[in-house]
């Protein structure tokens, strides 16, 4: 429940997102040498540029203090969700919004509780409120870090400090903190670069922490501020580079403007978003699948489900019988004009004013929504900014091909063959859940999910550049030899790919023999596949965290075939070239040792099978439902 919580309240941020920052002068630092190698060594010092909500941001008065809850703690975007609003002050509102509910029933009138949904948002959202010049009307403090991871650790983290004696019991009694008490803890749980760290060392690892809802103009230009001070603090010539998810934008504007060839080693774009996503844009025009009654009767809840991770595909194929209860054309109603109000009254103060929330609108998809929502007077300063990056977007392509040209190291990264969220109207977009792959890839060419490219295609450059499934084609791409993909790889699922993701990432930046995606790739199929590596990191663990003890209590057999199947996995996480079915036969056969030696609870088949049976069972009821029923609800006739 608390992961659909967070995904739910995800989506809400696209839909209500909020600005940054001013232009900040930059921060005193050290301008020394601090490395033991003073820039001699191998290693390029790495620069992470992260996606969103992966820094703190404090909203502050006009006096700049921190702005608290009731509860005491500060107003952070970036931290937990629970910290984003005064989750007490909305709780505090259920019980109206309840009675309104009933109300509009009785009534007849929903603007009875449309009034009170609108208010409550307007209360969650108001501290984060934008004008309509693209200023922001509270001010904020990011927490940077303007040195190396190194330093990082010494660094007490300012949440932590709020976070004492937040949470309590039952009882009242205070309850240790949970937050990071250093900065480098909250570092290290957004991106995880222990490896480059352990082979460069961390004085040559630096985060750059920037406000996702800001000016992208200005963040890139702040990154190149930020780039000079790694030389200096490094002694190093170059850095490399890793622009992740919304860092994408940043990287799009660094390039086009700030960036001199001369400081860039290599650069890493990770499921970067370089021409936006159709979550936001779609959102923006309220462009929702609600009317699209044969989805809504058939995959609509399953997949958003599959968004959870929850292992309860099942129930959104079992939800397709209660929905049918609900009136369609009553509920398709309600949503089409809830969705248009709070875009009206309350989204016009924040995603609608703020200019990184516009880097994140496809570029084909900008000069319609520029001249419905900012072209008058009013918005007319906040304009001339978006203009301006929608011209860096749609040349973005070009842009990196010309660097790549002229010698600049530029390599891509990026997942498909999964639905954009099925809520909205483009939700056949392959993509990595949350960003079409026509943006993550800088152009592949690709089939809609689900299907292949059409029959007699002609590959832009040749087969060899066709994926596997034949569902795209890499030709198309800015960078075709150096382009990665990964097929099923979910954006929600980034933090948790260390060994995947982010590992390729870090020997691309390590090691300088890897130059292409398709021959001296370190080993990294072009073409490769998600693999739940999570699961199959906790069973290693779980053997390697086992005590003398308990090994000693084990008989021969069983600890000779606790060995194998440890050694299988270990060989199967060092794979370069990735397979879930593989991963997930070896995770599975490791823990059911586990249970059957006593050292995990639940049953294999409760926590590997029975999503597995009950999917199919209750798809194919549901299917069977549609077709001789048909996609309607249980009122409508034929």
């Amino acid at each position: 429940m608390k992961k659909i919580i967070s995904i739910l309240l995800v989506f809400a941020l696209m839909a209500t997102s909020f600005s940054v920052f001013a232009a900040k002068p930059i921060p005193e630092y050290d301008h020394n040498c601090l490395t033991d190698c003073k820039g001699e060594c191998e290693y390029s010092p790495i620069v992470v540029v992260h996606g969103i909500m992966q820094s703190q941001v404090y909203v502050q008065d006009k006096e700049g203090n921190d702005i608290l809850t009731s509860d005491g703690f500060p107003i952070v975007e970036g931290m937990d969700m629970q910290f984003m609003f005064d989750m007490k002050t909305i709780t505090n509102e259920i019980p109206s919004i309840l009675l309104k509910l009933v109300l509009s029933f009785i009534t007849g009138d929903r603007d009875v509780l449309v009034d009170e949904l609108v208010n409550v948002v307007d209360k969650a959202f108001n501290s984060h409120y934008f004008s309509a010049d693209g200023t922001r009307e509270n001010g904020v403090h990011v927490d940077e870090y303007w040195y190396s991871d190194e330093v990082a650790m010494t660094k007490p983290d300012k949440s932590y400090g709020y976070a004492q004696g937040y949470r309590k019991d039952e009882n009242g009694n205070t309850l240790p903190s949970y937050k990071y008490e250093h900065e480098y803890d909250f570092i290290k749980a957004q991106v995880d670069i222990t490896g480059y760290c352990e082979k460069a060392g961390y004085d040559h690892a630096y985060y750059f922490a920037y406000s996702s809802f800001g000016d992208t103009l200005e963040t890139a230009e702040r990154l190149d501020s930020y780039i000079q001070m790694v030389k200096e603090q490094t002694g190093h010539d170059k850095v490399t580079v890793v622009f992740i998810s919304l860092g994408g934008t940043i990287g799009n504007a660094y390039l086009a403007k700030y960036c001199d060839p001369a400081d860039i080693d290599r650069i890493i774009f990770a499921a970067a978003a370089t021409d936006g996503s159709y979550l936001l844009s779609d959102l923006m025009n309220a462009a929702l699948s609600f009317d699209d009654s044969e989805l809504f009767y058939s995959e609509m809840l399953p997949l958003i489900l599959q968004l959870t991770d929850s292992g309860m595909d099942w129930l959104g194929y079992l939800l397709n019988f209660v929905t049918r209860a609900i009136p369609q054309s009553l509920f398709t109603d309600h949503i089409d004009y809830i969705a248009g109000r709070v875009i009206k009254e309350v989204l016009g103060n924040l995603i609608m004013n703020c200019p990184s929330m516009w880097a994140l609108v496809p570029s084909g998809e900008y000069e319609a929504l520029a001249q419905k929502y900012i072209s008058d007077e009013a918005h007319a300063a906040l304009k001339a900014k978006t203009d301006e990056y929608y011209q860096i977007q749609k040349n973005a392509p070009a842009t990196v091909k010309k660097l790549s040209d002229e010698g600049m190291d530029i390599f891509v990264i990026c997942g498909y063959g999964l639905p954009l969220p099925s809520a909205i109207e483009n939700w056949d977009y392959s993509s990595d859940n949350i960003i079409q792959i026509q943006s993550t890839s800088l152009g592949a060419t690709s089939a809609k999910y689900g299907e292949k490219l059409p029959e007699g295609y002609k590959p832009a450059i040749d087969a060899s550049y066709i994926s596997p499934d034949g569902s795209l084609d890499a030709g198309t791409c800015a960078l075709p030899e150096r382009t990665w993909f990964i097929k099923n790889q979910s954006h929600l699922k980034l933090q948790s790919s260390v060994e995947d993701v982010i590992q390729l990432c870090i020997d691309i930046a390590i090691n300088k023999s890897i130059t292409d995606a398709r021959v001296n790739n370190g080993g990294y199929a072009q073409f490769n596949e998600y693999r739940d590596n999570k699961g199959l990191r906790d069973v290693i663990r779980t053997y390697e965290n086992l005590t003398e003890e308990e090994l000693a209590s084990v008989s021969a057999e069983d600890k000779a075939e606790l060995d194998a199947l440890y050694n299988s996995a270990v060989t199967e996480m060092a794979k370069r070239t990735w397979s879930y079915d593989n991963a997930k036969n070896i995770e599975i056969a490791l823990y059911t040792k586990f249970y059957d030696l006593g050292y995990k609870d639940e049953k294999p088949f409760v926590r590997y099978e029975l999503n597995g049976k009950l999917t199919p069972f209750f798809k194919a009821l549901s299917d069977f439902m549609l077709k001789v029923y048909g996609p309607r609800d249980y009122y409508t006739s034929k």
